[in-house]
């Protein structure tokens, strides 16, 4: 049986640490690049920004409000919008929709339209595509781990895969092009 030297162990070991180190960096990097941009492009008519509500209160009410933790998931989301420029903000009938976007309302002096959920999900998803196609500008929409994927794909967007329950943070960006294209693209916000 051959021993393995502790030279040669710690040899590997750095090495390992060191390919996960050169991993991680790059993914930061890819995340940092990843930050929304809104019609800088000439070839982009229109931009659709979609999130699911932030973290919500524990309870058996059917409609709970934010959690401490998703109040700042909000506020984050208000703050890595800043920027941009935005025309509408769209939410469900359900108020830890309405409060994701409330921080970026506020700052953006902007109503929340709500599209009811009340005559079923089809009927909540052409409305939202509806809204979205009236207004000329970009919109920001704020719906559920259930009616995310159907959005985007009624929007023209690729089909995403389904949504955790325990999945947040997570902004889907559609560019929408003059010739109908829709593309794609998914960034980060809050912690």
């Amino acid at each position: 049986m051959k021993l393995i030297s502790p030279t040669f162990i710690k040899l590997f070991a750095c090495t390992c640490l060191a390919v996960s180190m050169l991993g991680n960096l790059s993914f930061a990097a890819q995340v940092a690049v990843s930050k929304p941009t809104l019609n800088k492009n000439s070839d982009i008519t229109k931009v659709v920004l979609l999130v699911r509500h932030a973290e919500k209160n524990i309870s058996d009410n059917r409609d709970p409000k934010l959690s401490p933790t998703g109040i700042a998931r909000s506020q984050a989301l208000a703050k890595q919008l800043s920027q941009l420029e935005l025309s509408q903000l769209i939410a469900s009938d359900y108020q830890r929709t309405q409060l994701t976007l409330a921080p970026i309302a506020k700052d953006k002096a902007l109503n929340v339209t709500i599209a009811a959920t009340k005559s079923g999900l089809t009927a909540h998803v052409n409305n939202i595509v509806a809204l979205v196609n009236k207004e000329p500008g970009n919109s920001l929409i704020a719906g559920h781990s259930n009616t995310l994927p159907m959005i985007i794909s009624a929007l023209g967007g690729p089909t995403i895969k389904k949504i955790s329950e325990s999945t947040f943070g997570e902004l889907y960006q559609l560019d929408i092009k003059p010739n109908a294209e829709v593309v794609l693209s998914q960034s980060h916000f809050g912690q």
